[in-house]
């Protein structure tokens, strides 16, 4: 066993189902949480508006306060830091002596770049990374073919998975977690730290906008399971995952895929073919794995599908009738209004909005991509920008 290990916490923000918390716990006498705010993603994009914008912002603070909370409860805490997490994780697995880092396995290019350049540091001074992939329903070693192999839209994944799909039960949480006798925690950082202006939330719908954390996921699947599967009521969406909007919690991973899934199966027979909770989850982990295996191409203008012959406007006058509610359209205007005050928007709503940037104004797809990270509480990089793809007929293949 080893003495000690540094937990780096991602975007799995949550004690339940973590297996790479659980296994750091088991593997190690003494584990050290950490989470560091990276002020890169809260840097302004070439468009003049934050990658993260200010209620994404409020939303992870308020996660990382629950997840302190939640941790402080098993005898352990979390230590916060601001900067670049590649150079912070590093000195503190130096200067506490850890023999590994623990942490979850992103696929988005600029994490694996961070993730790349810790394993270098950490490899001069002799500590090991372990990367624990944690955030589809099933491992990419499970699925019944190399990514590849991936079949080119979601409607052929869904029937290639479907005499192999099977998900594992979620991990218990921890029951103790045990720190070195000394160590700082640092205090949580408020908007401002993060070059955020608190006045930035001024206008938003306060009882429509979600509260960050775990705990506060958890009560939601709870409340979903019983108003709804356990009462036998249908809830009127294709996407309930999005229009329940846990969507919000599963993006910082303070809630699992499989744990929903988990809680869902448990209350639906049928729940494979016939319910949409679990459709949803299933579509996200496409998205996952399209990402994985097209990269950089997702981000592109041309797409996935690499089509150079659709030419899009970059007209900076239309786009910003489209961000500030100034369209022809009163629908577009409203969901415009919408998603400045509540950081959501139902899944038909999206597409509409989408729609009409790309298909109706003909302006570059990926400028809509960048404003929805920035405003969306349950932004994801690979559904966003999978999602856009598709709307703009760069994605998937028929």
């Amino acid at each position: 066993m080893a003495q000690r290990i540094i937990y780096w916490f991602r975007n799995d923000l949550r004690l339940r189902d973590n297996e790479a918390l659980f296994s750091a716990v088991a593997s190690a006498s003494e584990v050290i949480p950490v989470y560091v705010f990276d002020p890169r993603q809260f840097e302004k994009t070439k468009l003049g508006f934050r990658r993260t914008g200010a209620m994404r912002g409020q939303f992870l603070i308020q996660s990382i306060v629950d997840l302190r909370n939640r941790l402080r409860e098993k005898g352990g805490d979390l230590l916060i830091r601001i900067g670049d997490p590649e150079k912070i994780i590093a000195q503190l697995a130096e200067d506490f002596n850890a023999e590994y880092v623990y942490t979850s396995k992103e696929i988005a290019p600029e994490e694996t770049r961070i993730e790349s350049s810790l394993s270098k540091k950490l490899k001069t001074v002799n500590i090991d990374i372990k990367l624990f992939w944690m955030d589809t329903l099933m491992h990419a070693t499970a699925l019944p073919f190399s990514i590849a192999k991936l079949p080119a839209n979601f409607s052929a994944f869904n029937d290639s998975i479907k005499g192999s799909f099977q998900v594992k039960e979620p991990f218990a949480e921890p029951e103790k977690i045990k720190l070195p006798d000394e160590y700082e925690a640092g205090p949580v950082p408020i908007l401002a730290q993060l070059g955020i202006d608190p006045n930035e939330l001024d206008g938003r719908e306060t009882r429509n906008v979600s509260l960050g954390g775990e705990s506060v996921a958890l009560n939601v699947l709870t409340n979903y399971v019983t108003d709804y599967l356990k009462a036998g009521k249908t809830y009127e969406t294709t996407d309930p995952l999005t229009d329940t909007r846990l969507s919000d919690w599963l993006s910082l991973g303070c809630i699992s895929p499989r744990y929903i899934y988990n809680e869902v199966t448990k209350s639906h027979a049928d729940a494979y073919q016939d319910h949409a909770m679990v459709a949803n989850l299933i579509s996200r982990d496409y998205f996952h794995w399209t990402l994985l295996r097209y990269g950089p191409r997702l981000f592109k203008p041309s797409g996935i599908k690499h089509n150079f012959l659709q030419r899009w406007q970059n007209d900076n006058a239309l786009y910003e009738q489209w961000t500030n509610g100034e369209t022809t359209d009163p629908t577009v205007n409203q969901l415009m209004t919408q998603l400045k005050a509540t950081g959501f928007l139902t899944s038909a709503e999206r597409t509409t909005y989408a729609n009409h940037l790309v298909n109706d104004l003909g302006i570059n797809w990926t400028w809509g991509a960048m404003y929805f990270e920035s405003h969306l509480m349950d932004y994801e990089v690979s559904v966003n920008w999978g999602r856009w793809n598709n709307i703009a007929g760069v994605g998937e293949v028929e």
